[in-house]
C-alpha cells in the first residue's frame, strides 16, 4: 500500500466532508480508497504499490479541480507535496 495525502485549507463551496470521501472513493474507482485523516488533511491509500501511482494522483487531482478545491490544496506522495493546479 502506498499513502496520499490531501491537504487542505477549506472544504469546496456546497460539499462537506462526507461528500468529498464518497466522491474521492468514486473518482479512485478499485485504484484506492479514503482511509481516514484529520483537520486539513485526508489520507487515501493506493491499492497496489506496483501499479503507477500517477494514476491514482491524477485522478485524485482531477476531482479537486473539479469541485474547486482552493488553490492553496497540495497533493502529498512519497513525501513530496504538489499543488493541486501545478
Amino acid at each position: 500500500m502506498m499513502e496520499l495525502y490531501i491537504h487542505y485549507t477549506a472544504l469546496p463551496e456546497g460539499k462537506d466532508l462526507p461528500d468529498v470521501v464518497e466522491e474521492l472513493n468514486e473518482a479512485l474507482e478499485d485504484g484506492g480508497a479514503v482511509s481516514g485523516g484529520e483537520a486539513g488533511r485526508i489520507d487515501l491509500e493506493l491499492e497496489d504499490e506496483r501499479a503507477n501511482p500517477k494514476y491514482a494522483q491524477m485522478a485524485v487531482k482531477a476531482y479537486l479541480q473539479r469541485v474547486a478545491f482552493p488553490k492553496d490544496t497540495t497533493v502529498e506522495i512519497g513525501g513530496m507535496e504538489i499543488g493541486v493546479y501545478e
